[in-house]
């Protein structure tokens, strides 16, 4: 099993770093929201936390995607260089949890 974690001030957060981070499906997910850094700082510590879990810091953040299900229940996607280090390490599944408050974002990553 592998296990990433992050955190990180949702006040360091801005539209010029989503766009960044952020794919095209998740640029639309938060600009449903009307308070965006939040749901920008969630972004980043899950693909931050699943970077840890991956044991690589040579990965894109474009290639790992958080999608949301209808009940807002997030999931990983991995594509690219992410998929192949998933791959090689023999992991099967992903699970991830995402929480905010009014300070702070924090996502942890289970894999195996």
């Amino acid at each position: 099993m592998k296990v990433g974690i992050d955190s990180e001030q949702i006040s360091r957060m801005s539209q010029k770093l989503l766009n960044r981070i952020a794919t095209p499906n998740e640029i639309e997910y938060v600009g449903k929201f009307g308070h965006v850094k939040p749901h920008i700082a969630s972004l980043w510590t899950a693909k931050e936390a699943t970077i840890k879990a991956l044991g690589k810091s040579d990965i894109s953040f474009l290639d790992i995607e958080i999608l949301h299900d209808e009940n807002g229940k997030p999931s990983v996607a991995l594509h690219g260089k992410a998929k192949q280090q998933f791959a090689s390490m023999g992991l099967t599944e992903i699970e991830i949890s995402i929480t905010h408050n009014r300070h702070f974002a924090t996502s942890i990553v289970l894999m195996q």
